[in-house]
């Protein structure tokens, strides 16, 4: 009788990507990033405002409230994923599992920081996230359903990645420009990703998932296109707070 059962997490297949060949594509993948990176600093207008003296308060605001939803909404798109992922990589969704328990109530890191600004909860709660905030939330959830799971992964990736590049710098700012007290909770999200080495453990669980060439390529235009979601998101902040 035949089997019907179509998960094939069951079967361990030897990855695509042997540690050599990872570790290569893993600098291609990080190259990549870094011009990214440039090309956002250039196109986002007050990219490194937080890293500056002196901080516009409701850009500032905005973005603690904006980072504890984002959060929120994520981790239901990336559990979503991960269940995607339990059908035919367990491997990749253990790994992919204990980084959202990890991850999973970091908003509260974020809502610490707020209050110290004078933002209740209360004010948060009520507060609905930006419309591209939600989008990026449907494009993840769109391309776990309809794609494949390896591009909710490259935001987790994403994410992690310029935090490691880029956060250091802008806590060590915003310590000196607002006061240490008032972003002990963002220093420990921090502190967690640095700790972990998430960046690395996101390589990880990419390089299981990758199954083909043509995966490796789909990396590049995921991390654009969730870029370009981020930016929408970022451009509208600036023009409603700083040009305003």
């Amino acid at each position: 009788m035949k089997n019907r059962i179509k998960d094939t997490s069951i079967v361990r297949n030897e990855p695509f990507l042997n540690a050599e060949k990872s570790a290569q594509v893993k600098r291609e993948i990080d190259d990549f990033l870094d011009t990214k990176i440039i090309e956002w600093e250039n196109t986002v207008p007050s990219a490194k405002h937080l890293e500056g003296k002196e901080i516009n308060k409701a850009y500032y605001q905005q973005t603690l409230i904006e980072h504890a939803w984002r959060i929120r909404l994520m981790r239901s798109a990336q559990a979503n994923a991960l269940h995607k992922i339990t059908q035919f990589n367990a491997e990749a969704a253990q790994l992919y599992a204990a980084y959202q328990d990890e991850e999973m109530l970091h908003d509260t890191l974020f809502i610490q920081d707020a209050e110290s600004q004078g933002i209740s909860k209360e004010t948060i709660y009520s507060t609905e996230p930006s419309f591209y905030t939600r989008l990026l939330s449907g494009f993840l959830y769109f391309v776990a359903e309809h794609e494949k799971p390896l591009g909710v992964v490259c935001y987790s990736y994403l994410v992690e990645y310029t935090t490691q590049k880029l956060t250091p710098k802008q806590i060590k700012a915003l310590g000196e420009s607002l006061g240490k007290d008032k972003i002990i909770g963002q220093a420990a999200h921090l502190n967690t990703d640095l700790v972990e080495d998430h960046t690395q453990d996101m390589w990880n669980i990419l390089s299981l998932l990758v199954e083909s060439d043509d995966d490796i390529h789909d990396l590049k235009r995921y991390f654009s296109e969730i870029q370009e979601l981020l930016k929408l998101f970022f451009v509208e902040l600036h023009n409603k707070t700083i040009n305003a």
